[in-house]
């Protein structure tokens, strides 16, 4: 399975590729069919108004190739930690329904 972690306007350090690596290799523990995952991370530089600070500017991507499948989710938050645990939650419900599919249509030997 190979995983791949860029960022966009901004640098992956050791600890948040690290968490990434664990959180993936964690879901896709009962999964031998994963081909490949892409994980963006991206920082928007956008102010707010208000409070003159960035809200919701830290977003992470990830697309989960499979046999037949792409999977694929979004988070936002104020930082990039609780963006990602938001994104891996997001993976997981999809890939839950994945199998749940896949079991509904098993072929039965007759």
């Amino acid at each position: 399975m190979q995983i791949t972690i860029r960022g966009h306007h901004l640098t992956v350090t050791p600890a948040i590729e690290e968490d990434i690596r664990l959180k993936f290799a964690e879901m896709t523990k009962h999964l031998d069919q994963v081909n490949s995952m892409q994980v963006k991370l991206m920082k928007d530089h956008q102010v707010d108004q208000r409070s003159r600070k960035g809200s919701l500017n830290h977003i992470a991507e990830a697309i989960i190739r499979l046999p037949g499948a792409e999977l694929f989710a979004q988070a936002t938050a104020d930082d990039m930690y609780t963006s990602i645990k938001k994104m891996t939650e997001k993976l997981k419900r999809q890939l839950h329904r994945h199998r749940q599919m896949q079991l509904i249509y098993l072929p039965v030997d007759v």
